[in-house]
């Protein structure tokens, strides 16, 4: 009969270690998503970036009055504030 409570007792810490493995993976796995969340943001705001200022050298030099890469600088801006929303 010693046996058994013994044998119950190894079977419950074995199984309360798995459970905190699995915990583990899933907070490794949680941080990792998160860091890709992050880095897809990133990726985002930096192309809106890109595009405004693109659109704004191309605006700014068929204007005239606002030279290529004033507006271009211009662009960035509001592709910096449109990524925003």
């Amino acid at each position: 009969m010693g046996y058994s409570l013994l044998d119950a007792a190894q079977s419950t810490r074995q199984q309360a270690l798995q459970g905190m493995a699995d915990v583990s993976n899933q907070e490794a796995q949680r941080e990792a998503d998160n860091k890709q969340l992050k880095a897809a943001e990133k990726a985002t705001t930096m192309s809106a970036v890109g595009t405004g200022a693109a659109v704004g050298m191309m605006a700014g030099a068929q204007a005239g009055s606002v030279g290529g890469p004033m507006g271009a600088a211009i662009g960035a801006g509001v592709g910096l504030i449109a990524s925003f929303f």
